[in-house]
C-alpha cells in the first residue's frame, strides 16, 4: 500500500504535523463574545513600538511568553487588507495576496487557519490571542506565512515592519471533493501560474498526481468499509506554502485518513521546487556549500530530538530526510510514530541555515 495510506493510530494533532469599538473601527477588532472562559491580561505586557514606511504607527503591539504580538488591525491601517469577520462561526478572516488567514474565536482560544491548512505550534509562537478583548496576532506567524518581515531595534524597542519580495508567481487552491456513502474525501492542492506553461506545468503536475493518487487509495480503502464500522471514513488534504522567495517555492502538504478505531493520523510531504525549471530541489542542493552537511545535521537532530525520541530511535538524519524550506531555515520533519509517541506530533526541526553552511554562503544562489 501507498504511504500515504500507511495511517497510524495517532491522534490528528491541530494542522497535522495567532481603541475603539466594532469590527474595524477604531484602532482595534473587538472579538466576538465568548462565554465565561475569555480571560482579560491581568499582567501589564511590555510594549512595542510598532512603524511602517518610517512612520510610527499609533497601535503598538506587546511582548506574551517572549513572543511580539500585533494588533489585528495593524494589517488594515498599516498594510491595507480588509478584515472580514462572519458572526455566524465568529471567525475574523484577512486575506494577503494568495493566503486567506482565518482566525475562530471559542471558548478555549483562538483556532487559527491558513486556506484551511491549521497551524500548530508546540512552543506557541504561532498561536494567536485575545488580549483584553482584542485580537493579536504574532509577528512570527506574519514573518512565515504572511509575507511580513521586521527589524526590531533593541535601544527604541521598536519593530520596523516591512513587507517581504516575492516570488512574481500566483497561488490557487485546486479543491477535489469525492465523498461517497461510506467516506468523505476532501482534498486541496495548489495551482502554480506567472511562469513559463513548462516550468508551471511540471509543478502542477507534481501536485495534482499527489492528490488524486491520495483520493484513489481513499476511495479503494473505503470501498472496503462494512456495517461493523459505524462512523463513515474521512480523508483529508491540505497545504500551506512556508517559502516563496528566491526563486524557491516550498509547500507542506498533509494527508490525513481515519478508517476507524479510535483515530486517524496524518502523512506530510514536503515540496520544495526551483521556479527556474520546475524540478524538486534536493536537500544535497540546497547544503552543498557545505560537504559535511549530513554529520552536522545528524549531530543537531539528535540533540535536538533526545527528549522525546523513542529509547531505540537514534533521531538522527535519516537516509531520504523529509524537509521543507521556511522563512526560519531548513525545516526536518519526521512523521508520527517514525521516532516518538503519537503526543509529539510530527517532530519538526528548524535550523538556520547559516548553522550549516559556511559564513556568508546563499544557499538560494544557484535558483535565482
Amino acid at each position: 500500500m501507498n504511504k500515504t495510506m500507511k495511517w497510524t493510530s495517532a491522534v490528528l494533532a491541530a494542522g497535522v504535523l495567532l481603541g475603539g469599538t466594532g469590527l474595524i473601527g477604531g484602532n482595534s477588532v473587538q472579538a466576538a463574545t465568548t462565554g465565561s472562559k475569555t480571560v482579560k491580561q491581568a499582567v501589564q505586557q511590555p510594549s512595542v513600538l510598532l512603524k511602517y514606511k518610517g512612520q510610527t504607527l499609533t497601535q503598538q503591539g506587546k511582548i506574551v511568553d517572549g513572543n511580539t504580538m500585533i494588533p489585528l488591525t495593524v494589517l488594515r491601517d498599516a498594510f491595507g487588507l480588509a478584515i472580514h469577520y462572519n458572526s455566524t462561526t465568529k471567525t475574523y478572516s484577512v486575506s494577503s495576496d494568495s493566503v486567506k488567514l482565518n482566525m475562530e474565536v471559542s471558548d478555549y482560544g483562538v483556532s487559527t487557519d491558513l486556506n484551511g491548512y491549521y497551524i500548530y505550534s508546540m512552543t506557541g509562537n504561532h498561536e494567536v490571542k485575545m488580549i483584553n478583548n482584542r485580537l493579536y496576532v504574532p509577528f512570527k506567524l506574519l514573518n512565515d506565512y504572511l509575507g511580513v518581515q521586521g527589524v526590531y531595534n533593541p535601544a527604541q524597542k521598536s519593530l520596523e515592519l516591512s513587507k517581504q519580495v516575492m516570488n512574481d508567481i500566483k497561488i490557487t487552491s485546486v479543491t477535489l471533493d469525492k465523498s461517497n456513502k461510506n467516506a468523505s474525501i476532501k482534498v486541496q492542492y495548489p495551482k502554480i501560474s506567472g511562469l513559463t506553461d513548462e516550468v508551471q506545468n511540471t509543478i502542477n503536475a507534481a501536485f495534482k498526481k499527489e492528490a488524486e493518487l491520495f483520493v484513489s487509495e481513499a476511495e479503494k480503502e473505503s470501498s472496503r468499509r462494512d456495517g461493523t464500522i459505524e462512523n463513515k471514513y474521512d480523508y483529508s488534504q491540505s497545504y500551506v506554502v512556508t517559502f516563496n522567495r528566491e526563486g524557491v517555492l516550498s509547500v507542506v502538504v498533509d494527508q490525513y485518513g481515519y478508517s476507524g478505531g479510535a483515530h486517524g493520523g496524518t502523512m506530510r510531504e514536503g515540496h520544495t521546487f526551483s521556479l527556474k525549471d520546475g524540478k524538486k530541489i534536493e536537500l544535497k542542493e540546497l547544503l552543498k556549500a557545505e560537504p559535511n552537511y549530513k554529520q552536522k545535521l545528524d549531530k543537531m537532530l539528535k540533540a535536538s530530538t533526545k527528549d522525546i525520541a523513542f529509547p531505540e530511535s537514534t533521531g538522527g538524519l535519516t537516509d531520504k530526510p523529509a524537509f521543507f524550506v521556511s522563512e526560519s531555515g531548513l525545516a526536518i520533519f519526521y512523521q508520527q510514530y517514525e521516532i516518538a509517541p503519537y503526543a509529539a506530533g510530527i517532530p519538526t526541526y528548524t535550523f538556520n541555515f547559516s548553522s550549516i553552511l559556511p559564513k556568508g554562503t546563499d544557499p538560494f544562489a544557484s535558483f535565482k
